[in-house]
């Protein structure tokens, strides 16, 4: 209590000095401009009288005045005149100037009884008088010093009947009365400003204590728990020191693993050539260094998309984009990945989905998922022994409606009761000290409360501290057809025990399609991938190629890849639709491209392509893709015999052959993978890798010359692409990270690392070379891989 009251004093104490600080400079600063303000008014005040005079003066008069004139009618009522101004207002002297033609002032009139000056006695000249001589009324700025004494004097030009400046009527007030006028009305304005600083303190004082009792309130309870790090109202703060960190924990990986591969890369060009053990260990150490860097890249991204959901829905640029989708097809995809994070945490995942669920609904698929992906990821993130168990069930309601209710109930560290009602506030992450090794942005169940709300949705807890959480989602969706989901736990335990074994989703002997890419492996490996389908593939290696085959062949479908040099796929696609009479005006094309931003496939949609995947591309998302799309009447579906043996998943096994490229920095267990685990298919890759680098070396070696990193970036793209898929991993992340530069026109990055990454593809077709196969050919082709995921179906 003591402390409480010790914190509550200094607390109001800071309060106070900071209001009267900040009020005390808000004053002075409103009193110094409105001294200023004072003094503008008392110069016009002086003013007002300078032209009131001038104003009573005849200027015909004051223009027939000369020394001669002394004494006469005219000069007698001239002077008369302002004497009365003289002994009437507050100046000292008034009197009247003209020009003497040499560009300076003579008096003609001075009202001053005891010292008058004569008429042609000479006059300073100042830019008052100057001012007003060609016909602008001015004040002295400062003081002027004459033989009369030290005066603050205004001027207010004299006209004739021809509208003419003929004289000046001078009014003299002395600094005394001056500053007196100025203090007085200064002082008026400072008592003021005192008392509305005494009242701001006290109204202050008051909200003060208002407003920080409850706060140190909470400062209390955290400092007697010990269970916080910060109040709710330094959340933010709180969220930014935390993502810091986060951050920086990716960065500094990627940047530390940088360095030991660059390491690593100089140690290995310092070795002698005989020396291949330690050859062959440094490009060990690099493909696990490169590893890391992209585990780490993968992480920061996570980071920057919750980051980025986040801004989009506080912006209010967040929309539902709502379509039909299959609940099985979602939860399939759900399912797979949150299996595999289980068992890489030796958990057990159950999932248990009401066989009478509607399969077919209307609504944003990918926020659905990403609701449940949400939770379903936070369980497995602060589960470390037991189990996680996703329950499906739904509420079917009025206008064709369903409420699908989801829990997920896992077995670990559970959440403390005082932190439930902080569980879904923004920047908010709980006992960070605890969980401290978890990464994350503390907006995952923010984003998930913020989609619920729009989706009318809601989202509840229980959780019992040190033993689990269970939560529970409601989602509204629209029903399509009411046919039921089926048996779905049966049929996904079958799809993970037959993981590893590629069936064909489908098949299509009737369906003609064309596929578009710049590259002859890349159409290579597309073209074994889907030639189970049955399908007619053709091929194309550019938008030209493929915008004549459109025009005399009528394709089902076309997949159109979005980089190609000279015409990329956006312009190629719109030639196609834009051709009167082409046979394949009309057919549905479907973009691929590896711009994965937020935005990018509304972009493309808008463009008019008929869907959208992205890169890397999963062979079954692609296969999914084109039973969509392909005729309905030319697509058999191949239902799977249930009966066939399937072998049980096993590591990839390597010929002996392949496995000496490992040395060059080739791992065949990366790249078996991309093939199908076909290792005939594996071998048709290296060698179209291996066909392909004179013209690729070619052409990277003449772009780098002419320092050309336009084409550079593209061909080194490609590089980066197809380097991945046959297992070169450190290559192809070289490439990558050039690729950046090209893009970035960082010349000095690519030159100092060009020789470096020419040398590892020497190697690596070497290598490939050295396997006896027809590599040795000298024919190739560029490349730019599609960049399709291994089979995980």
């Amino acid at each position: 209590m003591a402390a409480r009251n010790r914190l509550s004093t200094k607390v109001l104490l800071m309060v106070e000095a900071i209001i009267l600080i900040s009020s005390i400079l808000f004053c002075a600063v409103a009193i110094y401009r409105a001294r200023i303000g004072i003094r503008k008014a008392i110069q016009q005040r002086m003013l007002d009288i300078a032209n009131c005079a001038a104003g009573s003066v005849s200027g015909d008069v004051l223009e027939s005045i000369n020394e001669d004139e002394i004494g006469s009618e005219g000069y007698n009522s001239v002077y008369n005149t302002l004497t009365i101004f003289r002994d009437n207002v507050d100046l000292e002297y008034v009197y009247a100037i003209k020009e003497d033609g040499n560009g300076g002032f003579i008096f003609i009139l001075d009202t001053d009884p005891l010292s008058p000056a004569g008429y042609g006695d000479v006059a300073e000249n100042t830019t008052a008088r100057v001012s007003a001589a060609n016909g602008t009324a001015s004040v002295d700025e400062t003081p002027y010093t004459d033989e009369w004494g030290e005066f603050y004097s205004a001027y207010g030009p004299v006209y004739n009947s021809n509208g003419e400046v003929v004289g000046i009527v001078a009014a003299d007030f002395s600094v005394e009365w001056f500053e007196d006028q100025v203090s007085a009305q200064t002082r008026s304005t400072v008592i003021t400003y005192i008392i509305i600083l005494i009242f701001t303190q006290l109204v202050a004082a008051m909200l003060s204590f208002l407003i920080v009792k409850p706060y140190v309130k909470a400062q209390g309870e955290l400092i007697e728990e010990k269970a916080r790090a910060e109040s709710a109202n330094n959340a933010k703060s709180d969220f930014l020191a935390n993502m810091s960190h986060e951050i920086r924990t990716p960065i500094n990986a990627v940047l530390g693993m940088n360095e030991m591969i660059l390491r690593e890369g100089r140690r290995a060009q310092e070795l002698s050539d005989n020396d291949t053990q330690a050859r062959k260990e440094a490009m060990k150490n690099i493909v696990i260094y490169a590893g890391d860097v992209e585990n780490a890249g993968h992480n920061l991204l996570a980071l920057v998309n919750d980051i980025l959901d986040f801004s989009k829905i506080e912006a209010g640029e967040m929309d539902l984009m709502e379509s039909p989708y299959q609940l099985s097809s979602m939860l399939n995809d759900l399912s797979n990945m949150t299996l595999f994070k289980a068992r890489d945490k030796g958990l057990e995942f159950v999932i248990d989905v009401d066989e009478t669920l509607p399969d077919e609904l209307f609504g944003d698929e990918m926020r659905v998922k990403q609701i449940f992906t949400n939770i379903l990821n936070n369980a497995v993130k602060y589960t470390e022994h037991g189990n996680i168990r996703f329950k499906l069930r739904g509420e079917k309601q009025a206008d064709g409606m369903i409420a699908l209710i989801a829990s997920v109930r896992d077995t670990g560290i559970g959440i403390k009761t005082e932190d439930r009602e902080k569980l879904f506030d923004m920047f908010q992450r709980l006992e960070i000290e605890r969980n401290s090794t978890i990464q994350g942005s503390g907006l995952g169940l923010s984003i998930t409360q913020r989609l619920l709300d729009m989706m009318n949705g809601s989202i509840s807890v229980e959780s019992e501290y040190g033993k689990g959480s269970t939560f529970t989602v409601t989602i509204p969706q629209k029903i399509v057809k009411d046919v039921p989901v089926g048996d779905f736990q049966k049929r996904f335990e079958e799809n993970v025990l037959g993981a590893g074994v590629y069936r064909e989703s489908f098949r299509a002997p009737d369906a003609h399609i064309l596929i578009v890419d710049d590259t002859k492996m890349n159409l290579t490996v597309v073209v074994n991938l889907l030639k189970n389908t049955n399908m007619k593939i053709d091929t194309a290696y550019s938008g030209p190629g493929a915008i004549a085959l459109a025009e005399m062949n009528k394709y089902d479908l076309i997949l159109m890849d979005q980089r190609m040099p000279e015409m990329d796929g956006t312009e190629a696609f719109h030639l196609i639709r834009e051709s009167e009479g082409g046979a394949s005006k009309d057919s549905p094309v479907i973009c691929l491209t590896a711009d994965a931003v937020v935005g990018a496939k509304e972009r493309y949609l808008a463009e008019g392509f008929t869907d959208f995947l992205t890169k890397p591309i999963d062979s079954y998302a692609l296969e999914k893709m084109l039973i969509k799309h392909l005729p309905k009447e030319k697509v058999e579906c191949v239902i799977e015999d249930q009966d066939q043996e399937i072998d049980s998943p096993n590591e990839v096994a390597v010929s002996a052959d392949l496995s000496s490229l490992v040395s060059a920095g080739i791992d065949p267990k990366i790249g078996l993978p991309y093939c199908q685990n076909d290792e005939a298919f594996y071998r048709s890759m290296l060698n179209e890798y291996a066909h392909s680098k004179i013209e690729r070396e070619a052409v990277l070696k003449k772009s780098f010359s002419e320092s050309d990193w336009k084409t550079y970036a593209i061909h080194v793209h490609s590089l980066k692409s197809t380097s991945k898929m046959i297992g070169a991993l450190a290559l192809s992340e070289q490439a990558a990270k050039l690729e950046a530069a090209a893009n970035a026109g960082d010349g000095n990055t690519i030159r100092y690392e060009h020789d470096s990454m020419m040398q590892k593809y020497e190697d690596a077709v070497n290598a490939i070379k050295s396997l006896g196969s027809d590599a040795d050919s000298d024919s190739g082709d560029d490349d730019e891989i599609m960049e399709f995921l291994p089979d995980s179906n």
